[in-house]
């Protein structure tokens, strides 16, 4: 309304009590022009007056108008009563047909000679058109807010009448069957989902597809949810023109509908495409009808929630509506609405005229997603019963009500995502609603703090304060609701300080606490970080709150069954830097080493240790872990040192390891090695590579490991696994026997055949002082007392040193303690050992070795036969083995 409109309309309310209003209907001049200035020329009313025959007058009066309405129960609400209580009434609740009879009377003019004449008398009969249930709630009404008896004041009508608050409509079967037929032609009945029945003569109504009689054969329910209705709404879908005389009754029988079916108790057309707007006026004549859906629909215009005056239930969600009235003047449907839902239109209304009129009774009252606007009031305590309240996703603003001083009975409360957004402080006596399970007051424009008396809303399920500007650090009281609360939204606000602990204790809960100043305190609680306890948590993947490492190291405690180790200094603190804890060094506050030797540990190792990406040494040796390694360890692009030695892992080791500097896996149940280089140790070159190679073994085979620098066997002993000179030259033990064999010989020939030249040369024209033949016999005696034939023995496989062969003589001499990373050899064998032996062997051998020298020098004489030069030749070769088999200085000795 205008500001100049509003002028009008307040002089005309101030004199309204003081002015005459003509019997002729004619409303006071200031009035008349509030009111048109208020609803404008195209709601003038339509009045028809007709005369059906020679003695009745019909008054047709055209007066519902929506707009006329709200003028004058405005004026009548201000005035407390009066004239402008009559005229909303008529406006308010519609057309009604006023009718004159009139009666010719013979009238005796003179009693001497019996002369009369006629004289017509008028006798005044109403019939109310649309609904005698709207007048009789607006009289009942008017007599009990202003105590003002409310008369009929027709345009151009001076005559008064009581409302008759007993007048109601009945129909018979066959109007029942006719309206039934007019919905079903009037939402496209022909294409509906299911039709069965409908349109069928010789089937009785009763019996068609969603609908439902009383024995009277009355409808009381229609269920075409989800049907494929389309079209208008069916309030009225068949006109028939009634003729020039029209009885009383007859106005009830010349349109069908809904707005026939005076038994109707239940409406469900839901989820179907009816558009336009809804008549309501005739509905309100539907006096049992309590339960009204026409939710996900196309329908608009406006929304009349008090649709019948004995609704409880009416729902009108998922339109296209634009507004909506409560009028406190339907008395009946005010008392006992109950569900009201409206939510998910376009619905543009002050709220503050919602709340004017709500029924008080009403339990649930659902208005999300509109346009509604303004403030609601400061109190509702004319809402005792309400149980769900949602009004989220609209334009309110102001400061919240005192929900806690009127209805404590609240158990769902949502003003959550307002546009322009409530203000002020979230009340600190909300606590006393202790029916509430959900309170959700997100996206608004709060401030303060967050009262820590709501941890004593025991039943309390969600708790949504996001996107708010409320402060100062959250208060631990709210853990008390672990078992109940399933959702906290703290996100996208200004608060600090130390996320409490207990936040990480709520069980089962889908904890938000992203966007606020929680970065400049410390780390967030580790349970909330691991959600062990919670659903869920935003800050679960916030690296700087909830740290990879710190997460990573959890869960690999949890997975070593950390509760059994020997040592487990601070782990799992809920704010201890992980690198405060057992074993762990950083540097930069990134992880470099984990050292948990000989701890205790247990179980399995968890997949999450790949998140340690800066991890350099991971020392893990000598505990009783199980399982495969995994995979993911070989992602470590900077690990150079992995000992998992003692323990009983199995399976295969992962490849990707090929950067490391040392890698030790013996006295395990590793089946499968994996392909790396030859590792160069940074401490040890013998313990760079260590695993359980050599024999025997616990398994049918020892591993095959080509690059291990050191081999174990089942009774952890180990030794060394080096390439000989042999192999260096790119030789193996047979051809390196055979050439060294080959050179021998050849050298031995050439000493031969020199001696021979030397001797030819000497003893040229020298006469011999033995005789040849005692020379020779000399000389086979020598060759046979001496050593006799001496054959050259290479042990070519010992030598070889194959230490997964089964049947090597090699005794493994060398041990990887568990508490080092270097191994060492236990064998006795010293330089003093050598000694002594080199010293025996001289001794003991001299005598052979010159003696086979001789034999080789012998051979060189041309007085022997070339047969028995052979033999002296062959016989002076001998070797020794020794060195492969002797662990101690004894043995070395023994064995010589």
């Amino acid at each position: 309304m205008s500001f100049q409109c509003e002028l009008i309309r307040s002089s005309c309310q101030e004199n309204f009590e003081t002015l005459v209003i003509n019997n002729g209907g004619v409303i006071y001049p200031l009035c008349e022009s509030a009111e048109a200035c208020s609803c404008g020329a195209e709601n003038d009313v339509n009045i028809v007056t007709n005369t059906n025959s020679e003695n009745v007058y019909n008054f047709t009066i055209g007066l519902h108008n929506e707009c006329k309405c709200d003028f004058w129960l405005r004026l009548c609400q201000d005035t407390r009563g009066g004239e402008a209580c009559d005229y909303a009434a008529e406006y308010c609740c519609g057309d009604y047909q006023y009718k004159i009879y009139v009666t010719l009377l013979p009238v005796l003019d003179d009693i001497d000679d019996q002369s009369f004449s006629w004289e017509r008398y008028y006798h005044d009969y109403y019939i109310y058109l649309n609904s005698p249930s709207c007048y009789c709630d607006f009289f009942n009404y008017a007599q009990n807010e202003f105590q003002h008896k409310s008369k009929p004041k027709a345009l151009n009508i001076s005559k008064e009448f009581d409302p008759s608050c007993g007048q109601s409509w009945s129909s018979d079967s066959e109007d029942e069957r006719t309206s039934l037929q007019a919905i079903y032609e009037g939402t496209n009945g022909q294409n509906w989902t299911n039709s069965a029945g409908w349109m069928d003569d010789t089937l009785d109504y009763c019996q068609w597809y969603g609908i439902s009689c009383d024995g009277d054969k009355r409808v009381t329910g229609i269920d075409l949810r989800d049907n494929n209705l389309a079209g208008q709404f069916p309030v009225y879908t068949r006109t028939t023109t009634p003729g020039t005389s029209v009885l009383e009754s007859m106005w009830a029988h010349t349109k069908y509908g809904l707005a026939n079916l005076y038994s109707l108790k239940k409406l469900d057309l839901a989820d179907n495409t009816l558009t336009g707007t809804i008549e309501y006026l005739p509905l309100y004549n539907l006096l049992s009808l309590t339960h009204f859906d026409v939710s996900g629909n196309q329908l608009s215009g406006e929304v009349d929630a008090l649709v019948s005056p004995s609704g409880t239930h009416a729902d009108f969600s998922n339109n296209r509506f634009t507004s909506m009235r409560l009028e406190m003047y339907k008395v009946s449907p005010v008392q006992t609405l109950r569900f009201c839902d409206v939510s998910n239109n376009a619905i543009q209304t002050n709220a503050t005229d919602i709340f004017d009129n709500i029924p008080p009774n009403i339990e649930e009252f659902f208005a999300s997603n509109n346009q509604f606007f303004g403030s609601l009031p400061e109190s509702l305590d004319n809402l005792p019963e309400l149980r769900q309240f949602d009004m989220s996703s609209n334009a309110l603003s102001g400061e919240l009500p005192g929900f806690a001083e009127s209805i404590l009975s609240l158990q769902e409360l949502d003003m959550s995502n307002q546009s322009i957004g409530f203000t002020g402080s979230i009340p600190q006596d909300i606590w006393r609603l202790q029916s509430l399970k959900i309170l959700s007051l997100a996206g608004n424009k709060l401030s303060g703090i967050i009262p820590p008396a709501i941890g004593n809303m025991v039943t309390l399920n969600e708790l949504d304060l996001s996107s708010n500007i409320l402060i100062s650090s959250i208060p631990s009281e709210l853990g008390v609701l672990v078992g109940t609360l399933k959702r906290l939204g703290l996100a996208n606000n200004r608060l600090s300080g130390i996320i409490p602990s207990q936040i990480g204790q709520l069980q089962g809960a889908s904890v938000l606490l992203n966007g606020n100043m929680f970065r400049n305190s410390s780390t967030a609680p580790l349970s909330l970080c691991l959600e062990r306890e919670v659903e869920d948590c935003d800050l679960a993947n916030d690296t700087t709150l909830c740290p990879i490492e710190r997460n990573a190291l959890s869960a690999f405690y949890d997975s070593a069954k950390g509760a059994e180790w020997t040592d487990g200094s601070l782990w799992l603190d809920e704010y201890a830097s992980c690198c405060n804890w057992k074993g762990v060094t950083c540097k930069n506050n990134q992880v470099t080493q984990l050292n948990l030797a000989n701890n205790g540990l247990s179980g399995r190792m968890s997949e999450s240790i790949g998140n340690l990406t800066f991890i350099e040494v991971m020392d893990l040796s000598d505990n009783d872990m199980k399982g495969s390694i995994p995979t993911e360890i070989g992602l470590l692009s900077e690990l150079t040192c992995l000992c998992l030695s003692y323990n009983a892992f199995t399976g295969a080791v992962p490849e990707g390891l090929g950067a490391l500097a040392g890698l030790q896996l013996q006295s395990n149940r590793i089946t499968e090695l994996p392909t790396i280089p030859r590792l160069v140790g940074s401490i040890d070159k013998t313990s760079a590579f260590v695993s359980d190679c050599g024999v025997s073994s616990a398994f049918d085979e020892a591993l095959e490991c080509d690059n291990c620098t050191m081999c174990c066997n089942e009774n952890e002993d180990c030794y060394p696994q080096e390439d000989t000179k042999v192999a260096e030259w790119g030789l193996n033990y047979g051809t390196f026997a055979a050439v060294l064999f080959a050179g021998f010989i050849v050298l031995c020939s050439a000493v031969v055949f020199f001696s021979y030249l030397f001797s030819k040369r000497k003893n040229r024209g020298k006469a011999l002082t033995m005789s040849k033949d005692l020379r020779l016999k000399t000389d086979d005696n020598y060759a046979l007392n001496s050593i006799g034939v001496g054959i050259l023995t290479v042990f070519v496989m010992a030598s070889e040193a194959n230490l997964q062969d089964d049947n090597i003589d090699i005794q493994f001499t060398w041990k990887c303690p568990r508490d080092s990373d270097v191994c060492e050899d236990r064998g006795d064998l010293t330089t003093v050992g050598w000694a002594i032996f080199a010293v025996l062997m001289i001794t003991y051998l001299a005598k052979d070795i010159i003696s086979g020298s001789k034999l080789i020098y012998h051979s060189s004489k041309s007085r022997h036969p070339l047969r028995s030069r052979i033999r002296y030749f062959i016989g002076g070769i001998s070797t020794v083995y020794n060195k492969a088999i002797a662990t101690s200085n004894t043995e070395i000795i023994v064995n010589q």
